[in-house]
């Protein structure tokens, strides 16, 4: 094999509460990895209830979402609604625009329509449709959750979704990708939301008759993912029973989530397997709901996780998740990761009889939205929004893993920061300059870390950067001979 060319980073490691400080070198290659393209969230089931707030909160929550002074997210997922028949929880049955084979609502899902038009707006780069489930005449037991998708309506299916995405472009917004199904392993019986089963056998059809209706409606630009398995564990084993069925062409990414939260090696797999049976990339889009698999290593944001209720707004609950996107990216090597809803109303205690709740971690809530709102608003009028510290990491992430970037492999850190380098095609605006390079540092740790940007001269020359901690959401900062990462903090250097 050739040697790859390393460029060497030698960084002193400062050990609060020594009086030594030892010294550390990493090293940032020059090889390639995969090119990146998209971060950010999806607009389920929010919107249900946020649409319902005074139009200056909903203009709020679009600048934080999508804005230049808020999180800047490149990729937004539009739910397209099945009309909640047989759903419990009225907020998880958004409107729609289904009425009979060629028949439409264009006025249905209001809620949804507004916050997707705002992302529109804003240029959102990456548009994606995606469904839980097909209109209730398309299932099996004629509902939005609990049935199967029925063979004979996968060409109805599919001609339904196009004259969604087709209707929308001749509305001024253009979709880049659908989703046609959600964990498809799942029935949804429980009917908590919507979902239909989408079968191993059927899901190449699906993809393939989805693939032809779109290019018969002038849609050939719209990328198809699919099949968004809940877990490796789901993934895994009926990859090859469809993707090697699909069409040459047909599949534009292999979509998945990871509530399995499974080890590296496993995350490894899956993306191999994807890529390897498809041909094509793997994206990482839905994820939510972990907090710290051992009780005892709560405070640890490195510490494995699992699935569970915790409401956990600190930079804990942020580095976890920057965890997930950290091994996204460098073990299954994804090209593109969503997180999944943008807003919650899980916040697990009531902010009106308790303001400093918002702020601090309970076992009630969820680690589901980047944005809070009260649950109780329709009967106490509480309309105001709570941001917690993961919108902030997800804007170093959305701002600085610019689409097109190409990740680079950072070795040598100590185990508890995380690295991660991006090269951009071409000279990026950014808040501190232009910039083309980014290396953003996740200290795990309950010490500050000092690094000399200068030595990463395989990046560029240092121009500044931003960061997030305990004591500050986002702060810019110009360039410098050395950097403080603070402790349980996101840093990113930005290089020219």
């Amino acid at each position: 094999m050739p040697k790859v060319s390393m460029a060497r980073l030698s960084l002193p490691l400062v050990i609060l509460g020594l009086q030594c400080a030892a010294v550390f070198s990493f090293s940032v290659s020059s090889t390639p990895s995969q090119v990146i393209n998209g971060i950010g969230a999806s607009g389920a089931w929010w919107p249900n209830d946020v649409f319902n707030f005074p139009e200056s909160v909903r203009e709020q929550v679009a600048e934080l979402l999508f804005g230049s002074s808020g999180a800047g997210l490149t990729s937004y997922r539009y739910n397209v609604g099945a009309g909640g028949s047989g759903v419990s929880n009225p907020t998880r049955a958004p409107q729609t625009f289904y009425v009979s084979p060629g028949v439409y609502n264009w006025s249905a899902d209001a809620a949804g329509v507004y916050f997707l038009q705002k992302a529109a707006q804003h240029n959102v780069p990456q548009l994606t449709a995606f469904v839980n489930s097909a209109p209730p005449a398309m299932t099996s037991n004629g509902r939005a959750c609990g049935g199967n998708l029925v063979d004979a309506q996968i060409p109805a299916f599919a001609k339904y979704l196009a004259d969604v995405i087709a209707h929308f472009r001749d509305q001024g917004i253009r979709f880049t990708h659908v989703s046609p199904m959600n964990e498809p392993d799942d029935t949804f019986g429980s009917c908590g939301q919507e979902g239909m089963q989408v079968t191993p056998q059927q899901r190449a059809n699906v993809v393939n008759t989805l693939r032809a209706a779109l290019d018969s409606a002038g849609l050939q630009s719209v990328g198809i993912m699919a099949d968004e398995s809940s877990s490796t564990g789901n993934f895994l084993p009926e990859a090859s029973q469809w993707i090697p069925q699909v069409n040459k062409g047909a599949l534009a990414a292999v979509s998945h989530h990871q509530y399995g939260f499974n080890n590296d090696a496993t995350v490894a797999q899956l993306g191999s397997v994807g890529r390897s049976l498809s041909g094509v990339s793997t994206w990482f889009t839905e994820i939510c709901c972990f907090k710290a698999a051992s009780s005892s290593q709560q405070s640890n944001p490195a510490a494995p996780l699992t699935y569970g209720s915790t409401y956990e707004p600190t930079m804990i609950g942020a580095l976890q998740l920057g965890q997930l996107v950290y091994q996204s990216f460098t073990q299954a090597q994804d090209a593109h990761f969503d997180f999944w809803t943008a807003l919650s109303n899980g916040l697990g205690c009531a902010p009106l009889n308790n303001p400093s709740c918002v702020t601090n971690a309970n076992s009630n809530g969820w680690n589901d939205g980047l944005i809070y709102y009260d649950p109780s608003y329709a009967s106490n009028h509480n309309t105001a929004i709570y941001q917690t510290k993961r919108l902030f990491l997800m804007k170093h992430f959305a701002n600085f893993i610019w689409l097109g970037s190409t990740r680079v492999t950072v070795t040598g850190l100590p185990s508890n920061v995380f690295g991660m380098a991006f090269k951009a095609p071409s000279s990026q605006s950014t808040p501190v300059g232009s910039a083309r390079a980014s290396l953003v540092l996740m200290n795990m740790g309950n010490s500050a870390v000092s690094v000399q940007p200068s030595q990463a001269s395989g990046l560029g020359n240092f121009v500044g950067g931003a960061v997030t901690s305990p004591s500050v959401d986002w702060q810019t900062f110009g360039a410098s001979s050395s950097v403080s990462l603070p402790a349980l903090s996101i840093t990113t250097l930005l290089f020219n």
